[in-house]
């Protein structure tokens, strides 16, 4: 049991450690565009998740949004930055 704890522990660390913050323009809701900053390609919807409290409407088409890179190639959408 303490080796499989260990072990999930050590994935979740890894994960944290590997992600980084970045910022982008949210170009549609339907379906989800992100564009970054650094990068001109737009994202494709299926390299997004939303976080569930993002709430994002449609007024916020246009503004920048705060993502994190993860380990599996996606990018997680915190929200809009204020």
């Amino acid at each position: 049991m303490h080796s499989v704890i260990a072990k999930l522990r050590g994935h979740a660390q890894d994960g944290i450690e590997n992600t980084q913050g970045e910022f982008g323009k949210l170009l549609s809701l339907s379906p989800l565009s992100v564009k970054l900053d650094e990068d001109p390609t737009p994202l494709e919807p299926y390299e997004l998740s939303v976080l569930c409290s993002a709430r994002l409407l449609q007024e916020d088409v246009g503004k920048k949004v705060a993502l994190l890179r993860c380990n599996n190639e996606q990018y997680l959408l915190l929200g809009v930055v204020e």
